[in-house]
């Protein structure tokens, strides 16, 4: 067990774009994180953003791991994710990763297989389902509250980009599934276990997109997406997503239904959402209201330290990322050919453990020299699938 004075683990970033400054922000909230460098290909924005964090500007990848970093943030784009975290792992440095893991399975698969052999910590995002309600829901599904979980219902609608995003360009280029339905497809997999078969359609609602200063806009790919998955508990997952409809008209949730009822929570994007229950055959009621929270794009990163630090497992792995690249490859495979695809990857049951205290952003340990109250669990324990 770390001593509470233990030095902060040390972090630093690789890419300095748009996501980099937000990440910069949520790593100073936490004590037991240390920005201390940040790189990038563009050696001027990587100094701008270390001038106004007050840490170093590293040359290359292997100056982070000459520099003694603890955990790099690949925050690169999509498209160099997997060549960036290969680099990475191959320094010895453990990584956290902007998702997607990689762009194709193959991909992904070969980050999993390093990782293993090098025993490198790689995590992956989307990380907001470490949040209060997320793992509360998640915990309260798995003790089998709702009975057997037969049907998840998930609308992630991200509204018309190019009206809102100076660079909609990029969204376009791999769509909607992999930009915000990953989201849901990360959270109801770690809660209730792996995708074996999609079945996925896919159209272009609008062709022609123009910015917000009148430019037009390449739409690569298309804009809305409606994805059919069975789990291996036996769950049938029904995902809607897209770059049409606005979040303000229908709200990006996840809803689970049972036998015994549902649980719905109203904001797939807020740190600490809003949760309501229905008892089966009546509405739904409001279960608690959620908090206004910060969003805190650190929540992987500081699991992935603690786990290191504390010699357990992290929440956010490899395997796990591995296995949400083959679905997100099968729906694309379904829609273009119009048969279902199997999915064969498989990873184990992340811990789903509701913080102690609520002032700590995370559950499974709590800080750095804190006690957990009589009587709470590890988190360890791999927990059963509803039923």
């Amino acid at each position: 067990m770390d001593d509470p004075g233990d030095a902060p683990t040390r972090v630093a970033l690789v890419g300095a774009g748009n996501i980099a400054g937000p990440y910069a922000q949520s790593l100073a909230r936490h004590p037991e994180l240390r920005l201390v460098g940040v790189h990038d290909v563009d050696g001027g924005r990587a100094r701008d953003l270390a001038a106004a964090t007050g840490c170093r500007a590293y040359a290359s990848p292997a100056e982070l791991a000459d520099d003694g970093v603890d955990v790099a943030v690949n925050l690169t784009s999509a498209p160099h994710h997997f060549a960036t975290t290969r680099e990475l792992v191959r320094l010895g440095l453990d990584v956290f990763s902007e998702k997607p893991l990689a762009l194709n399975a193959e991909e992904a698969r070969e980050l999993v297989a390093l990782a293993r052999a090098t025993s490198v910590r790689v995590a992956c995002a989307p990380s907001l389902w470490l949040g209060r309600s997320y793992q509360e829901v998640g915990a309260r599904l798995r003790e089998g509250e709702l009975g057997a979980v037969r049907l998840v219902t998930a609308e992630v609608h991200q509204g018309r980009i190019e009206t809102w995003h100076p660079s909609p360009a990029a969204f376009f280029r791999v769509g909607p599934v992999v930009d915000t339905g990953v989201y849901a497809l990360a959270y109801v997999t770690a809660t209730l276990g792996p995708v074996r078969r999609v079945q996925a359609t896919s159209a272009r609602l609008l062709p022609e997109r123009t910015s917000s200063a009148g430019e037009a806009v390449e739409t690569a790919t298309d804009d809305a997406w409606l994805v059919s998955a069975v789990l291996g508990s036996g769950a049938l997952l029904r995902l809607t997503c897209d770059f049409y409809v606005d979040a303000e008209t229908v709200p990006r949730g996840v809803a689970f239904h049972g036998d015994r009822g549902s649980l719905r929570l109203l904001d797939l994007f807020a740190p600490d959402a809003a949760v309501e229950r229905a008892v089966a055959g009546e509405p739904f009621v409001a279960e608690a209201p959620g908090d206004a929270l910060e969003l805190d794009w650190a929540l992987g990163v500081l699991d992935l330290a603690r786990a290191r630090r504390r010699g357990r497992p992290h929440r956010l792995s490899v395997e796990h990322a591995g296995h949400v690249v083959d679905v997100l490859e099968a729906v694309g495979r379904s829609a273009a050919t119009g048969a279902a695809v199997e999915v064969t990857s498989s990873f184990e049951l992340p811990a789903l453990d509701p913080p102690a205290r609520r002032d700590d952003p995370l559950g499974t340990d709590g800080p750095l020299g804190a006690d957990r109250p009589a009587g709470a669990g590890t988190g360890e324990e791999e927990g059963a699938r509803p039923g």
